[in-house]
């Protein structure tokens, strides 16, 4: 009967999904442009889907869901002119994309200082005007391209995490449980279905972490050129998140291979070489002054300090972090924030309200994802070891570096697919101890018993020597 009504429910879905879409693409030849573009993106994800031959009827369901779900929000986004209340910088994208484009053309001079500013491979971030202006280039200007292209690739980060739960718990129902907290999660969903860059940085982030668990227990050519375009993605997008994931990378080559073995290390060995030796060319040969400003406390206050002025939700900016001490000092507010906020109290506008419900499940969560991490470092350690440094690292990096709450939610939402692995480990941990507690009860004998005294019981008005 429930499968007859969600069939029943897709089935209206598609209906009115395809008389909207008709609708929308008799008013403007642009949307169904961008349709096109987000189809072939889809299309190639649901290649790489199909791939796989584990759960495959299940990946497939649920990729299908999940991108309809960010495609509905997405355009709804888009179409309502909401960009600016969800993601500001959904426009700087689009305005610095758009430029960039028609600077290949000939269009605009592309030593304008106010282009290279944004788009000098230098500066963090710069991946996204050009990803943005490669598509602007073939279509043409159209947001909504990005849009469709981007719900493609949230939704297949939630079959990457299916697949990297398998390789560290492989257990289906711990699998599936990641899976579908990373496919349907309200956070996932907003920031995977807009033109911003969170939603590619999880999926490589992600191919990241399982390519690396692939390679621990066997070298592919196939796996290993895969990563290092993973990685340079990463790079390109946010570069101070490729080196931290560089160092969980190394670990993992070098001190959890599968067997230890004179070949395995060197082989581990000459993989982090090749890696850094690739980081190190991403960064035009200066990966000394790239890692030292990121590393560089001074620059650091100064973000912090801006970014609490500009923002209504800003916090800490008033804690001087350049000393080490003072930097140890505030680290663990840093980290409650960077985890937990916006606390209830700090709730003034619509925008942090309607993060409230969201914000109750992961906190209510919280148990389960301490359950499953402490699990994971005792008996999956080596499994576990990338995704468990990753986390950490990028929790303290983002702890020291954020003073506003909404930066700082939108930023936890980029390890959602890990912590809810271990999540999902926690969970699958409390059901098997219910079970177990369960069988014990059904089976355990009824304890026999226990050998007592022998007492007469006299009767009412006789005495104990007529008994």
């Amino acid at each position: 009967m429930r499968r007859k009504i969600l069939s029943l429910l897709f089935a209206i879905s598609l209906v009115w999904g395809a008389i909207s879409a008709g609708n929308a693409l008799a008013l403007s030849p642009e949307i169904g442009l961008g349709i096109v573009a987000g189809f072939v993106a889809a299309f190639i994800c649901l290649f790489a889907v199909m791939r796989g031959r584990e759960d495959r009827q299940f990946l497939l369901k649920l990729f299908i869901a999940a991108l309809i779900l960010r495609c509905i929000v997405g355009y709804l986004i888009y179409s309502k002119g909401l960009q600016p209340f969800f993601g500001g910088d959904a426009e700087t994208y689009n305005a610095f994309g758009n430029a960039l484009s028609q600077s290949w053309q000939g269009l605009v001079d592309p030593n304008a200082p106010w282009l290279t500013n944004y788009t000098n491979t230098q500066r963090s971030g710069w991946g996204m005007f050009y990803y943005v202006a490669a598509v602007y280039y073939v279509i043409g200007q159209n947001p909504l391209a990005i849009v469709f292209i981007n719900c493609a690739l949230g939704a297949v980060a939630c079959v990457v995490a299916y697949r990297i739960a398998m390789l560290v718990y492989p257990n289906q129902r711990v699998a599936r449980t990641s899976a579908l907290l990373t496919a349907f999660s309200p956070s996932m969903i907003l920031w995977s279905s807009q033109l911003l860059k969170d939603g590619p940085i999880v999926l490589f982030l992600c191919l990241c972490t399982l390519f690396t668990l692939k390679l621990r227990n066997r070298f592919e050519g196939k796996s290993f050129i895969l990563l290092l375009i993973s990685l340079f993605c990463i790079y390109s997008l946010r570069y101070y998140t490729a080196y931290i994931i560089f160092i969980a990378m190394a670990g993992t080559f070098l001190l959890t291979a599968k067997r230890f073995t004179p070949a395995r290390i060197i082989q581990g060995a000459l993989l982090v070489i090749v890696l850094g030796t690739a980081l190190a060319y991403f960064a035009g040969g200066d990966i000394e002054q790239m890692a030292g400003r990121t590393l560089d406390l001074k620059s650091i206050q100064m973000a912090r300090v801006w970014g609490a002025k500009v923002s209504e939700s800003g916090f800490g900016g008033d804690v001087d972090i350049t000393d080490p001490q003072a930097a140890l000092a505030f680290l663990p507010l840093g980290i409650l924030y960077v985890l937990f906020a916006p606390f209830p109290w700090m709730i003034g506008n619509l925008r942090q309200l309607i993060t409230l419900p969201e914000l109750v499940a992961w906190w209510l969560l919280v148990p389960f994802l301490l359950r499953g991490y402490f699990f994971a470092l005792r008996h999956r350690l080596r499994e576990s070891f990338a995704i468990t440094v990753f986390t950490v690292s990028l929790t303290i990096a983002y702890a020291l570096y954020q003073s506003n709450v909404g930066t700082a939610y939108r930023h936890r939402a980029q390890l959602y697919v890990f912590f809810f692995i271990f999540i999902s480990i926690g969970l699958e941990l409390r059901r098997a101890a219910k079970q177990k507690r369960r069988f014990k009860a059904i089976i355990q004998p009824p304890q026999p018993m226990a050998a007592a005294t022998i007492i007469n019981v006299e009767p009412v008005g006789q005495s104990s020597a007529t008994v």
